[in-house]
Parts: structure tokens; sequence; C-alpha cells
């Protein structure tokens, strides 16, 4: 057999896994567009896919590109039959049997987990050192109490020829605990170095340097991001909220062995339930007996309630059941009309999938209380996926549910829908994300030291005056803004931003532009460069600054009142209230400080502005906004948000979900 031959029959294998009916269109798609982000400035990538969205059949896939890659000498040649490392950040047994299973068809990946990936490469790939790692439920690597990716970082300093992927439903903690650590120190030597104070710059220097290798972000590796779009069939966290199916648990519901409407609820549904079915309930450690004599008493079998753990403290052990046991207890009564409960309270693991057992799910109750992931990971995720069982009720944290589906639609509007994109926005949007729903954090991961209710510091608000449009004509000696508005102040601020572009024998292509000093302070510039323009990675909660615009305008136009406070976009200790003018300025001369394609508007994008905006094309364009009327309703509504009590402790999640006994938010 000619070596070319040898290369196409495992090339042949290969495919046949990958085109397997096993294996969806979707998870081939998001292992593709994975892959394909690598090249020579990027070696990781962040996978974000939603919970019970198939991300083992993804692993696969990306574990066949990386075989297709080889050439035909490495292809063929028997040392480097392994080339992939799937790796488990939890430490669980039973979880990597289930990821050994789950990773079969990928003949060239071998599993392991944090504790033993080092061994594990040194054994297994002696000679031929891995070409690609794939790291499951990456989000629990973001606690400083966690796994540290610096390990895995600094093998891959070593092997430059390997590759990284990260998987997770919900890797928010991970990439907002490294945006904000980043960013902030960053934030802090710009500020010492405009004071001239280089030991404090040095310092904020290398706690950026820091936090650049100790994230999943690490700046030498140009990690990506791609978000997995499911198709159609898929029934998630979303689908289930516009189906009405989350029921909420606030305040003493949560506790299930307190009576209440929403357990009598939850209750009703089993009753009512025809045929085989089976309930997931997670209660605290200690309520689990309280809770199984609850479902005795409501007439449930005794032989019937499972309660799902092992070494469960104030339990006996023959009571404890394992999940796999429970799943077989479950597949031998079917067909029989019995009706199951399962009591979870650190068993039920993330990862976990019940199978075909969704598909008779009757309910679930989750008393998290604790972050977004947290509640997602737990009893609601599990029933999410692929499946036609859309009559399940959901008793959980109605705001973490909400502030996921947030989050996704996010993901989805902003993200690359062919290819991978950067982490740009994500901050302000995962700050402004807790705060609308008011959840106490993003991941189980994530130590966020902060008040449960962050005060506003912006209270004085006002509504939105007047507005308008004005190329700047910078190219005019003596350019008539008259025929265009006849507001003094705009006039004066126009004046002003004209002085700003034309100083230093401008105008000229320039990085950073500031309107300081007593005559300007009261102007709110925001200056629009190519990359703030329309690229969705750096969009707002209201979008890009041309979204924003257009919207703002838009309000303006049909008498809709606008908060002048949302226009300002204060920060750095500046006040709605001082800004008589906000300015958002389209302009050929302004250029981003970020390294990316399009750092400056192009004739394209004046020309488009032009047209939406309705004036004659120019190569600056200033909207000018007018502070209005003060708003006195909605200045008591921020100032009665500031004296609500503020809490600080810890929470404490019982579930093996987390990972993490102890998460601190305050």
């Amino acid at each position: 057999m000619s070596a070319q031959t040898r290369a196409d029959k495992m090339r042949d294998k290969v495919h046949d896994t990958l085109n397997a009916d096993s294996m969806h269109e979707h998870q081939r798609e998001a292992a593709k567009k994975t892959f394909n982000a690598f090249d020579d400035n990027t070696r990781a990538v962040v996978l974000a896919a939603e919970m019970q969205a198939g991300k083992s059949g993804i692993s696969v896939a990306l574990a066949c590109l990386q075989r297709l890659s080889l050439s035909d000498a490495a292809i063929t040649d028997r040392a480097q039959l392994k080339d992939t490392v799937y790796m488990l950040t939890m430490v669980d047994t039973a979880l990597l049997q289930q990821a050994e299973d789950d990773l079969k068809p990928a003949k060239n990946a071998i599993v392991t987990n944090f504790n033993r990936f080092e061994s594990d490469i040194e054994s297994h790939f002696k000679g031929c050192p891995p070409k690609l790692i794939i790291i499951d439920e990456c989000h629990y690597g973001s606690n400083i109490n966690a796994i540290r990716y610096n390990r895995v970082f600094d093998y891959l300093e070593e092997n430059t020829d390997c590759k990284i992927v990260f998987i997770s439903a919900t890797p928010f903690g991970a990439l907002y605990a490294a945006e904000q650590a980043y960013d902030e120190a960053i934030e802090i030597a710009e500020e010492a170095q405009l004071a001239g104070d280089t030991a404090v710059e040095a310092e904020a220097k290398q706690q950026a340097e820091t936090a650049a290798q100790n994230s999943i972000l690490r700046r030498s590796f140009g990690t990506k991001l791609v978000f997995h779009r499911t198709s159609d069939e898929y029934f998630g966290v979303r689908e289930m909220l516009k189906a009405g199916l989350v029921q909420p648990l606030v305040d003493d519901e949560r506790n299930f062995t307190t009576s209440s409407s929403a357990r009598d609820k939850f209750m009703d549904k089993f009753k009512a339930h025809q045929g085989d079915g089976w309930s997931l309930v997670r209660v605290p450690a200690g309520t689990v007996n309280d809770a199984k004599s609850f479902f005795i008493n409501e007439g449930v079998p005794e032989e019937n309630i499972f309660i799902i753990g092992k070494s469960l403290q104030g339990i006996p052990k023959d009571d404890q059941t394992e999940i796999e046991r429970f799943k077989r207890e479950y597949e031998n009564a079917e067909g029989f009309d019995e009706k199951f409960i399962a009591i979870t309270v650190a068993g039920c693991r993330a990862g976990i999938n019940f199978g075909g057992m969704k598909n008779t799910l009757i309910s679930t109750w989750d008393s998290t209380v604790a972050s977004v992931a947290a509640v997602v990971q737990a009893n609601i995720g599990r029933g999410c996926g692929y499946h036609s069982n859309h009559q399940v009720l959901h008793f959980t944290n109605l705001p973490a549910v909400q502030a996921y589906a947030d989050s996704l639609n996010f993901l989805e509007e902003n993200t690359n829908e062919f290819g991978a994109s950067n982490f740009d926005g994500l901050r302000e949007f995962f700050d402004e994300l807790c705060d609308e729903h008011n959840v106490q954090g993003l991941d189980v991961g994530l130590t966020v030291k902060r008040k449960k209710r962050r005060p506003i510091g912006d209270v004085e608000t006002y509504r939105t005056g007047e507005y308008a449009v004005v190329p700047l004509q910078l190219l005019d000696e003596a350019p008539d803004y008259e025929q265009y508005t006849k507001n003094g102040e705009f006039i004066k601020a126009l004046h002003l931003i004209r002085e700003e572009y034309l100083k230093d024998a401008g105008p000229r292509l320039k990085g950073h532009r500031a309107m300081r000093g007593a005559q300007k302070n009261w102007v709110k510039a925001q200056w629009v460069n190519g990359d703030t323009y329309d690229n969705p990675e750096k969009a707002l909660k209201l979008g890009t600054m041309k979204e924003r615009t257009l919207h703002f305008i838009e309000a303006l136009k049909a008498g809709e009142p606008l908060e002048y406070n949302q226009v300002v976009m204060p920060g750095n200790g500046e006040y709605s209230a001082s800004k008589a003018v906000t300015a958002t300025i389209f302009s050929r001369y302004n250029q981003s400080r970020r390294k990316v394609a399009k750092t400056q508007m192009s004739e394209a994008d004046m020309k488009e502005i032009a047209t939406l905006l309705e004036v004659p094309e120019d190569n600056t364009i200033v909207v000018l906004y007018a502070q209005g009327a003060f708003d006195n309703v909605t200045t008591q509504a921020k100032i009665n948000h500031n004296q609500l009590p503020e809490s600080e402790g810890s929470v404490n999640d019982e579930s093996q979900f987390t990972g993490i006994p102890d998460v601190v938010f305050a």
C-alpha cells in the first residue's frame, strides 16, 4: 500500500466519524468555526454553547478536524495516533467515565483532568506532544481558589505547536474576571502615566500582565470567542421563558419544606401527569429528609423517591443513590406508569446528561440563589436539549434565568455568525446585566467583591431636549452652522469641537481627543472611530454608536421621552447634570488605539451615516443633544435605590454544580 493510499484511508476513517449520523450539522459547524479561528495570531478559542447543546459532539468534531489537519506523513505515523487532549476541570470519576464514553468516536483523543493532565501527556504522547487541548466547563478556572489556567498556558509556552479550546455553557465569569482585572490595571497605569507617577504605573502594568497570564484570555495567545448557534430542534432556557415554563421562586418559597402556592403548583403538575414521569428537586442538605417525608405524605411511594448523592451528612448511606443507579431504576420501571422523585443536594453534577429521561421529565425545583451559572447549570439545565418535551415546569430563580437568556441574546447578536469574534464590550454588558436583573453574580467560579446593589452615581436625571445633526466642514474656512441649528450652545460646542480637530496643524488622524478645561467641559464629546462605529463587539447595551444614535434620534422624532443621562454615558467622575450638550462625532479623523482591522471610519461609513442622518456627506458629522428638563421622578427613584441596605457576606452553594463550595459576593 502506497503512503498516499494509506493517508487517504486514514482520512476516510476520520471523515466517517465526522459525518456519522450521530453528529449533527450544527455541531460540525461550531467545530469548523472554532478550528478555523486558529491562525498565526490565535492559539486559543473560547466556545460558548448552551446547556445540553451537544458540546461533547462538538469536541469529537474538533478532534476530527485536528486529525484531518495533519500532513500525510503525520497522519500515517503510528507515534502520532494520539494528538488531542480532552480535559475536565472537575475531578470526578463519574464525569471522567462519561467523557471517555462521549469521546470514544475520536480515536485520536485522550480524556484527562487537571489533576493528572501533565502525567497523562507524558505517558500518552511520548515524543509527539498533543496539538490540541480541549477544556470542558472552563468557567471553573476563574476563581482565585479554583484551578488556574497558567499551568496549561505554561505548558503551551513550551509546546508552541499546540492549540487550546475552552468550552462552557456559562463562561461569563472567566471572561468577566479576565477583562475586569486587565482593564482596571491598564486604566490605573494610564492615569499614573498622565500624573507622572512612574512607580504606580510600573506596578499597575505588572498587575495587568499577571491578570493577562492567569486568565483564559492570555493576551499572547490572541484568544477569540465563538458562540455556538443551536438548530431549531433545540429547546433551552430562552425557549422555556417564551413558553412561560419558568416559575419564579422568591423569598420563603424557595424552601421546599414550607407550604406555598409555588409548591402546590409543583405538586398539582406532578399528580396530574399521566404515564411514566419524574421530577427533579434540589434542596439544601439539612432539609433532604423533610423533603422526602413531604413526598411520602403526598402519596409518593417511598421506593420511588431517590436521594441522589453519596457521603451526604445526616442521611443514611443506604438512602443515597448514585445517578447511574437512579437512571437504571427508572429505565427498569418504564412502561408501568410509575412516577419518580429525584432529590438532589450535591450529587447531580454539572455535565450529567439524563438523555432520554428528559422526554418524561415533569418538573424541576431548584432553591439556588447564588450566581447565574449556578442556577442554569443546575436543574433547569438538565431539562435543556434536543427533545420534544415542551411541557416541563421549572421552579427556580427567575431573574438569574432571564439574565442568562439576555447573555445568550447578546452573544448571538454581537458575535460573528460565520467565524470567531473578539471580547470587547463583554464586561460592560455583564455589569449592566447583573444590575438590571439584580442577580448576585455571573459564575460560581468568580469571586466578585461588590455591593449586592451597586449605587447609582449619576443620580440627578434630565430629559433630552432638542437635537441637531451638523456636518462639521473642517476643510471650509468659515462654515455656516446656522443652516442646521439656531441653538446658540450647539453652535458654540461645534466651534470648540472644530478647534480640537484643527489644533496642531490639523485636521489629522488621532487616537485620542478630549474636551478638557473649564471652557470646554460642559460639552460631553463621544469620538466615534472605525471600531466603535458599527463593530458589534464594541456595542454597549443599546448597540453600537451608529445604532445608539439612530435609536435616540428615532425616539426624539417620535416625541418619546429620552433620558439625557443615557445619552451622556458619564464616566470617570463625570455627571450628566454638568453636561449642557452631548456631541456624538463621526469622523474620518478619529482612530481606534486597538489592534483591529478597521481603526478609522471609511468613506463608505461616512456616506452611510450621512444618508441615515439625512445631511450632506462630510468627513466629520456631529450629532448634538441638549440637556432638557429636570426629571424629578427618575431622580428620586435613583435616590431611593441608593438608600437600599447594602449586604455583604458569603453565598454558600451546596451543590457540586459549582465545584467550589464558597463564593464570596458583596
